[in-house]
C-alpha cells in the first residue's frame, strides 16, 4: 500500500539521517501499530539496534523503570553478562523520570554500540500503545523533547521515536523533528485508489491496490463497491494467472456474502476460492480460505466438514506460522470432536491447543480452555489423565 512504504520511508530518512536525534509522530493513538509494524519490517533488514517500547504508561516513574529493565536485559544478552547491573544513575528515585530514561538510554548506548564512525545505531521507540495518565505522558515526551541537548547532543548516535500531537509544542527545539502520521480509513482509502488507477504503476501493483481498496470498501460498509473492486481484481487475475489475487478476490466477494448473512452464497464463493488457493503453494492464503470454510461449515452444522477443514487450518498455521490461529484451530478441532462423542481425541486437541497458547503466552485463549481440560480429566482414559493432571498440574 502506498501510504505504508511513504511511511516506511519517512521512517528510514529520519533514521539515516543526521539533522535530528528525535521524533515526535503525530497521529491518532490508533494509528500507531501501522508504525511499529512498519519499524518491525525495518528492523528485519538494518544494522541498527532497534529497540521498541509500546508497553502500557501508567505513570512516568512506571514507564522509566520497564525501559531500564528493557535496556539492561538487552546489553546484558549483547555482553554475555547476566550480572551486568545499571549505573545508579538509571534508578535512583531522586532524579526525575526524565534523567533516569536518558540515563539508561546513554548506558544501553555505550554497551550495544562498538566506537567508530561507521557503527550501527541505536533506534529506541518510546511510544506506549496504551495510556493510563494522559498528562503524565504529556510531560513526560516534552521533559524529553525540551531537555538540552548539549554537545555533542545526549541522543548521539541515538534515533528517538516519542509520540504527541505537535500542536503540544509551540516550536520543537533544534534536533527535534517531528513527521505526520495519517493512516486513517479515509487516507487509507484514497492511497490504495490513487495506486490502483495510476498509470506508470506496474499492473501487479495496480491490482493489489485494488485489491486493497475493495477490502477497505468491504470493512466501510460499501458492499456494492467492493463486489465490483474484487471483481475486477478476479478478471485480471484470471487473466494474468495469479492464483494468489484470484484466491484472494473470490474470498472477498465470499466476505462480502457472509457479511449480509447470505450463508450459502458466502460459502459458494469460499468454495471456489479454495480451487487457486490450493494452487499457490501459499500457506497463508490457504489458512486463511481454509479458516472461513471451517467457520460456515460448523455454522451451517456441517461439522464432519467442519472438522476437517479445522484439522487442515491447526497444519497449515504451523507451516506459517500463526501461533493464534493453531492454536484456535486445535480448539475447534476439539469442540467438533467432543461433539460426536470423542472425548480422548477432543481432550489432545484442547491439551496441544493448551500447550500453543502456553509456549506463546495467549493467557486469554488459555484461560478459555482451562475449563474444558479440567473437565476432561473426569472422562478421559488413565494415560491422558496423566498428561492434563501433569498440565493442569504445573499451574499452568
Amino acid at each position: 500500500m502506498r501510504a505504508l512504504r511513504q511511511l516506511e520511508r519517512q521512517l528510514v530518512d529520519f533514521i539515516a539521517g543526521h539533522e535530528h536525534g528525535l521524533c515526535v509522530l503525530d497521529g491518532e493513538p490508533a494509528q500507531l501499530p501501522w508504525v511499529y509494524a512498519a519499524l518491525q519490517r525495518l528492523d528485519a533488514t538494518s544494522s541498527d539496534v532497534f529497540l521498541p517500547f509500546p508497553h502500557a504508561f501508567a505513570s512516568s516513574d512506571a514507564y522509566a523503570g520497564t525501559i531500564a529493565e528493557g535496556l539492561l536485559a538487552t546489553a546484558r544478552e549483547v555482553a554475555g553478562d547476566a550480572q551486568l547491573e545499571l549505573p545508579r544513575a538509571c534508578i535512583d528515585p531522586r532524579r526525575t523520570a526524565v534523567e533516569r530514561v536518558r540515563a539508561a538510554l546513554e548506558f544501553g548506548r555505550a554497551q550495544m554500540l562498538a566506537p567508530g564512525a561507521g557503527s550501527p545505531r541505536l533506534v529506541v521507540v518510546l511510544v506506549p500503545l496504551t495510556v493510563e495518565d494522559e498528562d503524565a505522558a504529556a510531560a513526560f515526551v516534552r521533559g524529553l523533547v525540551t531537555a538540552p541537548a548539549g554537545w555533542p547532543p545526549w541522543f548521539h548516535r541515538m534515533r528517538i521515536f516519542l509520540h504527541a500531537r505537535r500542536c503540544s509544542f509551540a516550536e520543537l527545539p533544534r534536533f527535534v523533528g517531528s513527521m505526520a502520521v495519517d493512516l486513517s480509513p479515509a487516507a487509507l482509502q484514497a492511497s490504495v485508489v490513487e495506486e490502483a488507477q495510476d498509470p506508470d504503476a506496474p499492473p501487479q501493483r495496480r491490482a493489489e491496490a485494488l485489491l486493497q481498496a475493495a477490502a477497505l470498501d468491504a470493512v466501510s460498509g460499501r458492499h456494492e463497491a467492493a463486489v465490483v473492486g474484487y471483481r475486477q481484481v478476479h478478471a485480471w487475475a484470471d487473466h494474468a494467472k495469479s492464483p494468489v489475487l484470484a484466491a484472494l478476490a473470490l474470498h472477498g466477494i465470499g466476505d462480502v456474502a457472509y457479511a449480509r448473512r447470505d450463508m450459502l452464497e458466502a460459502l459458494a464463493w469460499y468454495e471456489r476460492a479454495l480451487v487457486p488457493a490450493s494452487s499457490t503453494g501459499a500457506a497463508l492464503v490457504m489458512l486463511i480460505v481454509t479458516q472461513s470454510l471451517a467457520r460456515l461449515y460448523f455454522e451451517l452444522d456441517r461439522r464432519a466438514d467442519a472438522e476437517t477443514f479445522y484439522d487442515g487450518a491447526q497444519r497449515l498455521a504451523m507451516v506459517v506460522p500463526d501461533a493464534t490461529s493453531h492454536a484456535q484451530a486445535l480448539q475447534w478441532r476439539g469442540r467438533l470432536q467432543e461433539l460426536r462423542g470423542a472425548v480422548d481425541d477432543a481432550a489432545t486437541s484442547y491439551l496441544a491447543a493448551a500447550r500453543v497458547a502456553r509456549e506463546h503466552e495467549h493467557s486469554a485463549l488459555l484461560d478459555e480452555l482451562r475449563p474444558r481440560l479440567h473437565a476432561s480429566v473426569l472422562r478421559v482414559s488413565e494415560p491422558l489423565r496423566r498428561e492434563l493432571a501433569a498440565f493442569l498440574g504445573g499451574g499452568q
